[in-house]
């Protein structure tokens, strides 16, 4: 298991990248939920750190990409109401 970075499509690349060099077998797990859950659950998790923590405002919720059929991830869609 690799927890990184997924948040974007660039960011997903990279690891894409290492997923065609070494033709390992990979799961995409993706939590598929709304603004709100996202942006409630950033806010549960952020509040007990210093203001201004990387990370923590909910203008995260703004660069954020689904994965796509393009990028060729075995995608596990998981959903949170």
């Amino acid at each position: 298991m690799l927890d990184f970075a997924a948040a974007t499509k660039a960011q997903r690349a990279w690891f894409r990248e290492l997923i065609e060099r070494t033709q390992v077998e990979h799961e995409l797990h993706f939590v598929d939920a709304s603004d709100a859950v996202c942006k409630t659950q950033l806010r549960d998790r952020s509040s007990g750190l210093p203001a201004g923590t990387r990370w923590t405002t909910e203008e995260i919720n703004a660069y954020f990409q689904p994965p796509s059929e393009d990028e060729k991830f075995n995608v596990v869609r998981h959903e949170r109401l």
